[in-house]
């Protein structure tokens, strides 16, 4: 990891779980006023623009509302060819196709850490389940005192043989198609925390 970059966050599971739900959560008034809230009180300079972007999201004008939920829609639903397709599968595979070896890779890494995911809404390998799943081991690591060593070493396998492989090109992708500035810095906050040293 040439790019490494080194980022002092007290918790970096509670950022890499609130960057989880921006990709999971389709943006809604009360979601985006949870994550406002989030941010309230954090005054790391790592999250200030994602922090200025999201406060300047008009949660009461319905047409602000409709556009963001279009933008989120569009970067990672469909209907239409996406931009930026927010599975690891697509981005490692050859034939760029979806559910193709990382997926299964991942679920096994899942039961590995103990874990279950219920495929019926979100695949193994959405960026956003990628993070939770980043988010709770590294949540285990700092809580789980004789099993931390455990949970580290889970932690640096998940980067180094998944993450790190994908979400530099997925995050490059959704910056160039994001109209919206918060999907811009969303996608600039992902790479790079993914990239830093915060294991």
């Amino acid at each position: 990891m040439n790019d490494t970059v080194n980022i002092i966050i007290s918790k970096p599971f509670e950022v890499i779980g609130l960057l989880s739900s921006m990709y999971l959560c389709k943006p809604s008034k009360k979601s985006l006023e949870h994550w406002k809230e989030l941010l309230c009180g954090d005054t790391s300079i790592f999250l200030q623009d994602l922090k200025r972007e999201i406060n300047a999201i008009d949660t009461n004008s319905d047409e602000e509302m409709e556009n963001f939920l279009w933008e989120y829609t569009r970067l990672f639903i469909g209907p239409y060819r996406l931009p930026c397709p927010p599975w690891e599968s697509v981005y490692v595979s050859p034939k760029r196709l979806m559910m193709q070896d990382a997926a299964s890779q991942v679920m096994s890494i899942y039961r590995e850490a103990g874990f279950t995911l219920d495929t019926a809404d979100v695949l193994p390998d959405h960026i956003g389940a990628e993070l939770n799943f980043l988010a709770l081991i590294l949540r285990k690591s700092h809580t789980e005192g004789g099993q931390s060593e455990r949970y580290i070493t889970l932690t640096q396998k998940f980067l180094s043989e998944h993450l790190v492989k994908w979400v530099s090109s997925f995050t490059e992708d959704m910056e160039n198609a994001a109209d919206l500035m918060f999907y811009k810095t969303l996608a600039r906050v992902t790479r790079t925390m993914i990239m830093a040293d915060f294991v």
